[in-house]
């Protein structure tokens, strides 16, 4: 019986999602605006930043539960234009960090990131200067290792 509901509240919840906008990369920024002034909220206990908070938290759940597809992807759209390059910048180097400290921890391999796909390629340590070729891509560079 319990399994009957679920199935059935799996299925609406399903056709009720497949017309609506979700999540794009508007609504993370939105979302965290919101989150970080909660967050100033709680630590100078002023009412200004909760209400701003919970104002970008319903706008971008709003946002998410739109049925209005095509106006949520035109603002995304503007979005991503002007601030897409500084988005991927920001990932680009969260993924460089997270390599340099992955070929810190590990004595046999060096890690690098392909310029034009972003792969991530593990050469093998101590063999000087190697020619790297992305097996994604198929972009070649040189690094020492």
């Amino acid at each position: 019986m319990l399994q009957k509901y679920i199935t059935m509240l799996r299925e609406d919840i399903k056709e009720a999602m497949g017309r609506r906008c979700g999540l794009d990369e508007l609504n993370n920024l939105i979302m965290l605006v919101g989150f970080l002034y909660v967050v100033a909220a709680l630590f100078t206990k002023n009412k200004i930043f909760l209400l701003l908070g919970a104002a970008f938290v319903v706008l971008c759940y709003l946002r998410v539960f739109s049925k209005n597809v095509d106006k949520r992807k035109r603002e995304n759209d503007f979005y991503m234009r002007y601030m897409g390059k500084v988005v991927l910048e920001a990932r680009l180097l969260k993924l460089m960090t997270r390599m340099k400290c992955k070929s810190i921890l590990d004595k046999e391999y060096v890690y690098f990131v392909c310029d034009e796909c972003h792969q991530v390629i593990r050469v093998p340590k101590g063999k000087n200067k190697v020619n790297i070729r992305c097996p994604k891509c198929n972009h070649t560079f040189v690094k020492r290792t």
